[in-house]
């Protein structure tokens, strides 16, 4: 009897650890690389925000905003500084802007086309003066995305140069008398 109470007890024990890691495995979304304290963001959408940024301020010959994390700071920044009323209405906009590409482009906004990307970022800059969550949300994440890039080490040690001063001393410059007219 003690040995298939035994075993009947190891069944349930791998049953039950079966059934407490199904969902974990079930989930389609993935993780994002970032705890936050307010808002709740998917990996899927951090993907996507990281795609948007890039779009914002692409890679040439310099890092582009993704690069350089700008993401990753606009996450942090809206989580930290923001409202809570800003943060909703963020979070519905960034709903609605994948909404909004699907609508545009036929699919969602990492499926897109750098192309078509960029024709739903000018669709956006036209309809600037819009009251609406996805406006909201789009310039919000311009905004930080602009901010996030030119206070990077990147920007203020390679393409602009941080000086403590904000102009060089330069002491040893010849001066030429003032010669003026007293009346």
């Amino acid at each position: 009897m003690a040995v298939n109470r035994r075993s009947a007890i190891k069944q349930l024990l791998y049953v039950s650890a079966g059934m407490a890691l199904l969902p974990a495995c079930l989930q389609h979304t993935t993780r994002a690389s970032l705890t936050l304290k307010h808002i709740q963001v998917d990996g899927d959408q951090e993907k996507m925000l990281a795609e948007l940024v890039e779009t914002i301020i692409p890679a040439t010959t310099t890092p582009g905003a993704k690069e350089l994390s700008a993401h990753l700071f606009t996450l942090i920044m809206m989580d930290d500084c923001y409202k809570k009323e800003a943060q909703q209405q963020w979070l519905s906009g960034l709903k609605a802007f994948e909404q909004a590409s699907k609508k545009l482009n036929g699919h969602s906004f990492l499926e897109s086309t750098v192309p078509q990307r960029e024709a739903l970022l000018t669709a956006m800059e036209a309809g600037w003066n819009n009251k609406d969550d996805v406006s909201f949300f789009y310039r919000t994440t311009k905004h930080l995305t602009i901010q996030a890039y030119t206070s990077s080490k990147y920007f203020l040690t390679k393409v602009n140069v941080y000086e403590l001063v904000p102009a060089r001393f330069k002491g040893c410059v010849p001066l030429k008398p003032i010669t003026r007219k007293i009346a």
